[in-house]
């Protein structure tokens, strides 16, 4: 080898070095066809310019006790050469076919920093978010490991493409920075669940599935009302107006679904729907709503984007009580169960949504994975979902149940709705929850 080849060999980053090994003979990454969900993100990404639309940005606050940030930098590395979708890239064919590429190395992006405050730490993960991913060449998981203006307080910033990516993932790799001794357990790889899929769409289940979900989007409600026309192509510009509701009012609407044997998700999905049927002018509402994607034996290690955007519709409030909706959020969620295997982006309905997917415009989160306590070396872990300046549906209600309450925020595209309107949304949906607290506690 030449001096000035290896001058440029060592020149180069490792995730230039990861490209080049792909490339070499004998290095034969494989490949396969995106799930549906992929491909939506696949196009979304290209309708709005590589905009961080589907970006996972998370900051993990670490407070309490001093960590080895070169611990938890080679806990990243590891779980990215275990997990093949952190080392996926996606190639586009010349007919614009587009194919998993599964590398055999791609490291991902660790950088390490030092920031003075909170508001610092969550800038400096807000500018990975920022930056486009290159979907061809990758990486598509970026980590800066800051260090705190004091040894007991450190942060792991962590922004990454939905693509390979998803809530259920960030639960796991905490998990694994959180590991004490032993190895890590041997992942699932996203390919099994690929292949998976594929063949449970093809089979008896798979076309229950296409049936039950085109019957329950027949007739469905227009597009919630917005302050100015939907337009295509749509750059989801966004906000967020946060809100909180104390824990008494969590435990109330917890314990009223609780006593209709509804799970808590229930309970806030029937305050949902008052506010939306409020602000809509119908009780016929239809939501989308995520479910893990991880109903199936062994996918709860699997690490990739398995999530599912699923209808929900809710049309019979009964009498308009709390206890009523709870009763039909309940029935309708119990029989979408059924079927939660089967992707979202191949429902047959009538309705189409311009933006980023073609069947919803509302959305509704309850994510309480988050909720038990977690420590990485003995430091408390605190996370926090920022908001990156982006709205993935017209509208997201988020609500997240902890120990003092509930935190929550509706996400709004800014070039649909007037702040203003979507405050008075959010705080009707905090009155209705008070509300069904009181009915709850009578």
């Amino acid at each position: 080898m030449s001096d000035a080849l290896a001058t440029r060999l060592a020149a180069l980053t490792p995730e230039q070095r990861a490209r080049l090994r792909a490339a070499l003979p004998g290095a034969r990454p494989d490949t396969g066809e995106p799930t549906p969900g992929q491909l939506r993100l696949w196009q979304v990404h290209h309708q709005v310019d590589g905009r961080p639309v589907d970006v996972v940005c998370q900051a993990v606050r670490l407070t309490g006790a001093p960590v080895d940030l070169d611990l938890l930098a080679e806990r990243v590395r590891g779980f990215t050469a275990a997990h093949e979708a952190l080392r996926t890239t996606f190639a586009t064919s010349a007919d614009g076919t587009v194919r998993r590429v599964v590398h055999p190395e791609l490291p991902p992006r660790v950088t390490r920093v030092r920031c003075a405050d909170e508001a610092e730490a969550h800038a400096v993960a807000l500018r990975l978010a920022a930056e486009p991913f290159d979907l061809a060449g990758g990486p598509l998981l970026r980590v800066a490991l800051a260090e705190g203006p004091a040894p007991d307080r450190a942060w792991v910033l962590v922004a990454v493409h939905n693509l390979v990516f998803d809530a259920w993932s960030f639960e796991l790799l905490l998990d694994e920075l959180a590991r004490e001794t032993g190895p890590a357990a041997a992942p699932r790889p996203f390919g099994a669940f690929v292949r998976d899929q594929a063949d449970w769409l093809r089979g008896p289940e798979g076309r229950a599935g296409a049936a039950y979900w085109a019957a329950e989007t027949a007739a469905a409600p227009a597009p919630l009302p917005t302050d100015r026309p939907r337009a295509e192509p749509a750059r989801r510009d966004g906000a967020r107006i946060a809100f909180t509701l104390p824990a008494s009012v969590a435990d109330a609407v917890a314990a009223s679904a609780q006593r209709e044997a509804a799970t808590a998700y229930a309970g806030w999905l029937a305050v949902a729907w008052a506010a939306l049927a409020e602000f809509g002018g119908t009780e016929d509402v239809l939501l989308g709503t995520f479910t893990t994607g991880r109903n199936r034996q062994g996918t709860d290690t699997v690490v990739g984007y398995l999530l599912n955007v699923l209808p929900v519709r809710l049309r019979d409030a009964g009498t308009g009580t709390h206890r009523d909706r709870v009763r039909a959020a309940r029935t309708a969620i119990r029989a979408g169960l059924r079927h939660a295997s089967y992707p979202g982006e191949l429902i047959d309905a009538d309705r189409r949504v311009p933006g980023t997917h073609p069947l919803f415009d509302a959305v509704f989160v309850f994510d309480n994975l988050g909720a038990d306590e977690r420590r990485v070396q003995g430091a408390q872990v605190t996370t926090a979902d920022l908001d990156k300046g982006t709205a993935r549906f017209d509208l997201t209600l988020a609500v997240y149940p902890g120990p003092d309450g509930v935190a929550g925020w509706l996400e709004f595209d800014t070039a649909l709705y007037d702040e203003a309107t979507v405050r008075r949304l959010a705080e009707r949906f905090t009155a209705l929850a008070h509300i069904a607290a009181q009915e709850a506690e009578q």
